[in-house]
């Protein structure tokens, strides 16, 4: 059996823009090693969650074959697993993003902070942050964190809502739990609020924490030299995605018969990789994109020296959707094709049956700057295939294996050539 390395280019999947020839960031790019590598590919153009708009964990769940709406109990917990939190069963666990809001209307979900930033209002929020819980917060990558509500002897609930808008929470059968991007007119900034009546206190606690955190960054030195420079202010709290209990996703060593190894930097990643049991690298994200993609690509040729299979994560792409810089999006393609590419076209061997898979955990509009509902761009390079065209929406949307319709297949119908 050959290897398999799995490339997830986070948000890598657009919508045709007039400034590009009406073409998408993908198909714009100019992708030389990719375009070597279809002398043996075929595309697929499956969807993630049908008419709803994924999150990250939704997507890649579904790349790995994992059907989140089957195993999701809500991102929070892999992005605290990921950030060495370590959530455990009746906890809360929730996604955070710093965030500025002006006079109860919001100015942004998003304000970019150092990591020396990041780590003085971790350290501020959980030493002066007063609940009735006992909790751990920790910051991550430029606005994200972490919050860890530990039980005890307070129940806690799962069942509440986001208060980060353009961020929906549902609930499915079982207590399975998904946000799915919404979109989103109105500035007013609300509270988190119980979906179900036993979720009441934990409703009650997270706007205490929020407010509570609220006050303590004001007070901050970060925010008052912040103000000074006239920056983004981070004077609120969005939460989203709290989960109470873990997902177990099933081992995927056991599940495909292969040694997995992933490498990914972003805490997200790492919590799912983590959960569906691959050893994971040791590493971060790179603050320069040359430097992050390089360190990565050695990981991987590295790991396909011991490993059948790797998962490798790119991140970039997605936040430059998120901010409108479509033409830094196609760059970012052409320095994967450049760098992560180049060097596995000449790591793998595909003439003897290795698989390189290049798809996204889901579709983000440059122009819309969020998560769309399209379906996602899928190149599977395998020595049995024959020669196909110019990789991206347009092509795979008009030549695709029928076999894969969900996310989910691709995987498996991998794992089987």
């Amino acid at each position: 059996m050959g290897k398999i390395v799995l490339i997830i280019v986070d948000g890598m999947g657009d919508l045709p823009i007039k400034m590009l020839n009406n073409k998408t960031p993908l198909e714009y790019a100019y992708k030389p090693n990719i375009t070597m590598l279809l002398r043996h590919a075929e595309y697929a153009y499956p969807s993630v969650l049908g008419k709803l708009a994924p999150q990250s964990d939704a997507g890649v769940m579904s790349d790995l074959g994992y059907d989140p709406l089957k195993y999701s109990t809500g991102r929070g917990w892999f992005e605290c697993l990921g950030l060495g939190m370590e959530p455990r069963e009746g906890d809360l666990s929730a996604r955070v993003n710093f965030g500025e809001v002006n006079n109860g209307k919001l100015s942004s979900v998003r304000v970019y902070m150092s990591k020396e930033e990041l780590r003085s209002l971790e350290d501020e929020i959980n030493s002066k942050v007063k609940i009735p819980a006992d909790f751990e917060f920790r910051v991550g990558e430029d606005y994200r964190a972490g919050l860890v509500i530990r039980g005890g002897k307070t129940r806690l609930s799962q069942y509440v809502s986001n208060n980060e808008p353009g961020y929906t929470a549902k609930f499915y059968q079982g207590g399975k739990k998904l946000s799915f991007a919404s979109g989103f007119k109105d500035l007013k900034v609300k509270k988190i609020k119980a979906v179900r009546k036993e979720g009441d206190d934990t409703a009650k606690l997270l706007n205490l924490f929020v407010k509570e955190a609220s006050r303590v960054i004001k007070g901050s030195g970060v925010y008052k030299e912040r103000a000074k420079k006239k920056q983004q202010l981070p004077n609120y709290l969005f939460i989203r995605d709290a989960a109470v209990s873990d997902p177990k996703l099933p081992d995927i060593n056991r599940l495909y018969g292969r040694r997995w190894y992933a490498v990914v930097g972003m805490p997200l990643e790492k919590g799912i990789a983590m959960s569906a049991g691959m050893k994971v690298a040791d590493i971060h994200e790179e603050p320069l994109l040359i430097d992050d993609l390089s360190k990565k690509t050695d990981a991987v040729v590295s790991a396909l020296r011991s490993f059948d299979c790797v998962y490798v994560h790119v991140k970039q792409t997605d936040s430059v959707s998120h901010l409108g810089k479509y033409t830094e999006k196609y760059a970012i393609i052409e320095a994967i094709d450049r760098i992560l590419i180049s060097r596995l076209s000449k790591s793998l061997e595909i003439d003897s049956g290795d698989t390189l898979v290049m798809t996204c955990d889901h579709s983000t509009s440059s122009e819309l700057r969020r998560h769309i509902n399209s379906n996602i761009p899928v190149l599977i390079v395998n020595r049995k295939f024959g020669r196909n065209n110019d990789f991206g929406e347009s092509a795979c949307k008009k030549n695709h294996i029928k076999q894969i319709k969900k996310a989910t297949d691709i995987m498996p119908f991998v794992n089987k050539l």
